[in-house]
């Protein structure tokens, strides 16, 4: 179903230092670390395996969703060593439902959307960043890297990159509505170690005015977080153009992260149709429901799981006709192997949840939550609005959870579609439910749901492990609950519109439920966007993206809180003399993102890098 397509929106790479283009000259090619003890697939970047190492079997990286913190250096047995070669160390752990939070030598890095296919958040290895230094006196703003676009991709972190012709490098990884691609050195500010641009004369990203849309400004580009797989040093994304005709293409890239270059045989056209009595988009033919790449658009973070890459779309601003999408791709060949429709007998049922992750199981199986829209699964049908979902590695729908009044806050703009679910560690299981996760939304509660059996619907919602209030909602869009959960320790972080950043202990299987801790301050639309650092289980830190409301304008804030208790505030960006610290404008739903000792965080204009200042 994917059309190859190596012309227009092939992407244009130029390396800092090297003056060529890569792929269009004489290539490079790295060497691996001596010494280093390679697993499988665990080539220095670019290179050849480790001089003087064995190369071994490379255990998979286990799939442990509070954040990897039980994974294997490395990603696994005979991967844990990096030698001076760096990325590319770690056997195999890029195709498991993990986020590979394990990088080369064992150190942390962030390859998906909130951290992990878990959807955690959490990054329970940070070693600098800890309560008692993350204070306006030590902490600030350490430099920005300017950017062409919007930043509504949150950033990814890859430690000991080897970059042909300029070393190795800890890189922060940035994708701009604009259509650009930045590999940013992650610890000082300097030229971009490369940059990719998928525009070229004719092509550029699709104009705001022209979806009939203010969801996203000015113009959509790359909108999902990419996904990146370190066993093949590849990453993934989904970049969306305007172009001659004109016409509305969005393209899956597979890009080389040491240099940015287009591996296999990529990019390709995304395509989707699926048979369907439902509202046609205007190009369907009869009896088809067709992927339409203007009404629609690619929000969700990618996921990787077992070799395929899951891509996701929405309604772009709900202009009828939308549906939800889930598309699968081979991570290798990239041709389609999986396609899902919510709503393909009528319309509607988008999975938008504010630009989260498609959520993996350790089984493979994928979760996301739906908008409004017709549901009538209930009644055997197969439209699934207001729905978590339930789908097998195939994209078939294997269960759903429904809350007993779907249709009226459905009616009401008060979907569950405005967040993910929340994958729990399976150390949190109880007997009868072993197997544990959260689902939220607009209806401003946390619902814990048992993933092995979601219950569908009831009158009481008796089907429901536990629901507990956090700003309850029934009356519309602009209240509920955007943020995406968080589970670190034995509580579960959230946060609403027009509320604080909420902690609820986590014991046997039971949230509180009243909040055990709560900031201070509250939070406009959409509510607190947040992230945790740790060390283990301790020295947690909430880290809150502070919006400016539906359509923001003025400067994004960031806020830091003790995770133990979060009516101490340790630190905001707003908070030194002179705005030393005050970030550029909001983009709209960006998540920060925490990784050795430093915090990135995007915004219209720049990528903002805070970290511990100079003595």
């Amino acid at each position: 179903m994917g059309r190859r397509d190596g012309l227009r929106g092939s992407a244009l790479v130029c390396i800092a230092g090297l003056g060529l283009l890569a792929g269009c000259g004489k290539s490079s090619s790295g060497t691996g670390g001596t010494g280093g003890v390679t697993g499988a697939g665990g080539k220095g970047s670019g290179g050849t395996p480790a001089t003087g190492g064995t190369s071994g079997a490379g255990t998979t990286g286990q799939n442990t969703p509070d954040g990897g913190i039980d994974a294997p250096a490395g990603g696994g047995t005979g991967g844990s060593t990096a030698g001076t070669g760096g990325g590319g160390a770690s056997g195999g752990g890029g195709q498991t439902a993990t986020g590979g939070t394990t990088g080369a030598g064992g150190a942390f890095a962030i390859y998906t959307q909130h951290n992990d296919m878990a959807r955690s958040g959490v990054n329970a290895r940070e070693t600098i960043l800890t309560p008692a230094n993350v204070n306006v006196a030590k902490f600030g703003k350490v430099f920005a890297q300017p950017v062409d676009g919007f930043l509504y991709a949150q950033p990814l972190y890859v430690p000991n990159v080897t970059i042909p012709g300029k070393g190795v490098h800890n890189v922060v990884y940035i994708a701009s509505e604009h259509d650009t691609v930045y590999a940013f050195d992650a610890d000082t500010k300097q030229a971009p170690l490369w940059q990719v641009s998928f525009l070229s004369t004719g092509v550029v990203p699709i104009p705001e005015v022209e979806t009939s849309s203010p969801t996203l400004k000015p113009e959509v580009g790359i909108t999902g977080t990419p996904v990146i797989d370190p066993a093949t040093n590849t990453m993934y994304l989904v970049a969306a153009t305007k172009e001659p005709g004109p016409k509305y293409v969005d393209r899956l890239h597979a890009l080389d992260i040491t240099t940015g270059a287009e591996k296999l045989g990529g990019p390709v056209v995304i395509t989707g149709a699926i048979a369907g009595t439902g509202a046609n988009n205007v190009m369907s033919p009869a009896g088809m429901v067709v992927l339409d790449l203007l009404r629609e658009l690619q929000r969700p973070g990618l996921a990787l799981s077992n070799g395929t890459v899951y891509i996701a779309f929405t309604g772009n601003g709900d202009h009828n006709h939308w549906h939800g999408w889930v598309l699968g791709y081979d991570a290798t060949t990239l041709a389609q192997k999986s396609i899902y429709c919510t709503t393909p007998d009528k319309e509607a049922g988008s999975i938008w949840m504010s630009g989260a992750g498609i959520a993996v199981d350790p089984s493979g199986n994928l979760y996301v939550e739906t908008g409004n829209g017709a549901f009538d699964l209930p009644t055997g049908g197969r439209n699934a609005s207001m729905s978590v979902l339930k789908l097998d590695p195939m994209n078939k729908l294997v269960d759903w959870f429904a809350p007993h009044d779907a249709v009226a806050l459905s009616n009401a703009d008060v979907d569950l579609g405005s967040t993910s679910v929340l994958i729990l560690p399976d150390s949190i299981g109880v007997p009868g439910h072993p197997h544990l996760m959260i689902g939220s939304g607009k209806p401003g509660y946390l619902y814990m749901l048992d993933r092995d059996s979601l219950g569908h619907i009831t009158a009481d919602d008796s089907q429901i492990v536990q629901k507990v209030s956090v700003h309850p909602n029934t009356n519309g869009p602009s209240a509920g609950i955007y943020s995406q959960p968080i589970y670190w320790n034995g509580f579960v972080f959230t946060s609403a519109i027009g509320d604080k950043v909420k902690a609820f202990s986590l014991t046997n299987g039971v949230l509180s439920t009243v909040p055990t801790s709560q900031s201070l301050n509250n939070f406009s639309q959409p509510g607190a966007l947040t992230s945790l650092s740790a060390n283990g289980n301790t020295a947690g830190i909430i880290w809150a993206g502070e919006g400016d409301g539906y359509q923001p304008v003025g400067n994004a804030a960031l806020h830091a809180y003790d995770a133990l208790d979060l009516t101490k505030e340790l630190w905001n960006s707003n908070q030194a003399t002179g705005m030393r610290d005050q970030a550029a404008l909001v983009a709209k739903n960006a998540v920060p993102t925490i990784a050795n000792g430093r915090v990135y965080f995007g915004t219209q204009t720049e990528l903002e890098v805070y970290g511990l200042l100079p003595p």
